[in-house]
Order: structure tokens, then sequence, then C-alpha cells
């Protein structure tokens, strides 16, 4: 999967293959990063350097991502857009009047994994960023949360099964607005 992210205002490219490579702006690094339960907890080991991690949301668009206790604003994209692509986690779906969503949003794969947990209901309203699901891969567990507030429409993988990167496993909708497609 290919991620276009910004530290700082600076443009890296990334790229994680489907064995756990990982190449940042093409140089090759050997990553392993692990969820530590908590709000936000990740161990880092980068080419044999370890970092301590913490994230957290600023805003829709925007993320604190702390290392080693040092803050940097961050701001991730799935594909190689810089703003042009999908925020990673977001799926699709666009904006009405006033900024608000009319059409449905996709909850995708960021990676090939076991779904581990659904934690909504079809027909279940959510609110921004609220845990949906969780994924595990690469040896982490993944919280996806939902890019919006809306309701559950449909839920198209069941706990305990394998899922495929970018495979859509759930969709939401704005409260009353039907689900098409």
């Amino acid at each position: 999967m290919k991620y276009t992210v910004t530290v700082d205002g600076e443009l890296f490219k990334i790229e994680v293959g489907h064995d756990g490579r990982t190449w940042v702006d093409r140089e090759p690094y050997r990553v392993d990063l692990r969820h530590l339960g908590g709000n936000g907890e990740y161990s880092l080991l980068m080419d044999h350097r370890s970092y301590d991690i913490h994230v957290a949301d600023s805003d829709n668009a925007h993320h604190w991502v702390s290392v080693g206790g040092r803050p940097y604003r961050t701001q991730l994209y799935r594909g190689k857009g810089g703003g042009r692509g999908k925020r990673a986690g977001n799926g699709n779906g666009g904006g009405g009047a006033g900024g608000l969503p009319t059409s449905r949003a996709e909850m995708r794969a960021p990676l090939p994994g076991l779904l581990v947990e659904l934690r909504v209901r079809e027909g279940e309203a959510v609110e921004e960023q609220q845990v949906v699901a969780v994924l595990e891969s690469m040896k982490m567990n993944l919280e996806l949360r939902a890019p919006r507030e809306g309701v559950v429409r449909e839920l198209r993988v069941e706990p305990g099964h394998q899922v495929r990167q970018d495979e859509v496993l759930a969709v939401l909708a704005p409260e009353g607005v039907a689900c098409s497609g």
C-alpha cells in the first residue's frame, strides 16, 4: 500500500509491501511497529533502532505524533497524492452544503490481516473516530475508526476472516441517506 505523509510540512512517500517490507522515499527499511494497548501508544523498531511513539488527533486532517518525546504535526494520505488522494482510513464520500457528508463512506482494510473484532452492528449510529473494527496485521492490532459520524449501513466481513488489503469492511452513510452500491 502506498501512502503520502507530511511531517511538519515535509513530504514523504511510503510504501508497505504485502510481506511487511517498507520503503520511505524509495529507501528500504526494516520496520516492526507494535501497538502497546493504551491510547495511541506504539513501539517502532526501524533498522535496529527503537522509538516510543504516541499518536493523538488534533483535528480531522492532522495528527500530533510524538517520537521520543518530540512532537510532529502529521497528515497521512492513502495513495500518492499529498492531499489529492484519500486520507488514510477515510474511505470515500463527499461533502455537501456546510461540509456535511451526503454520500456513503467505505471503510477499507489498510493492510491484509485477520478481522479480530467488530464493535458495531448494522443500523447502529457511530460518531467520528469511534472504533468500528479491530484488524490484526503484521503482529499488531489496528483500530479502524469511523471517518465521520453516520449509520453503519453494511458490514461486509465477519470477525475471524482474513481480509485483503483495501477490501471494504463496512459502509457508513449519513443518517437518513440510503446506501446504494
